[in-house]
């Protein structure tokens, strides 16, 4: 690789770290070939990207960005897992991963920017509810005592429907 391509590396990692505030890194040494596409595959599936460079390039990538941050995890073989969506999703992707992979090993990561994580953060952050999860809990919650209300206000009209339908049965009753 010659120094104008590193530099367009550079450049385009530096673009993609700057738009992705969630990051999270990992030590892969001893994947298989098979065991890496799959992890490939896996991380694109919960919309997030992997990558893996050379340290010195994604220390350099990484300058001005938020992922700055994480410059001294960047040591032996460092794969960079990113998104600028859910954070959850990615943690929960690595973790399960890595729990049928053991060689994958979670060095820590940043969530938001400004938080870092080590691999004990990774894995706690894995445990909570994705985002889609949070906003139908938090939907629910805000829809729960509209739906109260609707029901409070229709029972009397409910039962007053009863009491007049009763009534008439009783009628009908009484002409035969």
């Amino acid at each position: 690789m010659n120094r104008t391509e590193k530099q367009e590396l550079i450049d385009d990692l530096h673009q993609e770290f700057g738009r992705s505030p969630h990051a999270i890194l990992v030590d892969f040494r001893g994947l298989s070939v098979p065991a890496v596409t799959e992890f490939r595959r896996k991380v694109k599936a919960a919309g997030s990207r992997y990558r893996v460079v050379k340290n010195t390039l994604a220390l350099r990538a990484a300058k001005g960005t938020p992922l700055e941050k994480l410059g001294p995890q960047f040591d032996n073989t460092t794969g960079v897992a990113y998104t600028g969506t859910d954070p959850v999703a990615l943690a929960k992707t690595l973790i399960d991963f890595a729990k049928d992979h053991p060689q994958l090993v979670v060095k820590g990561g940043l969530v938001s920017g400004s938080q870092m994580l080590d691999a004990a953060g990774v894995k706690a952050l894995s445990t909570m509810p994705s985002l889609p999860e949070l906003r139908a809990k938090l939907l629910g919650l805000l829809q729960a005592p509209a739906t109260q209300l609707v029901r409070l206000l229709s029972t009397p009209a409910s039962q007053l429907a009863r009491v007049l339908k009763a009534h008439q049965e009783k009628a009908e009753a009484a002409e035969k």
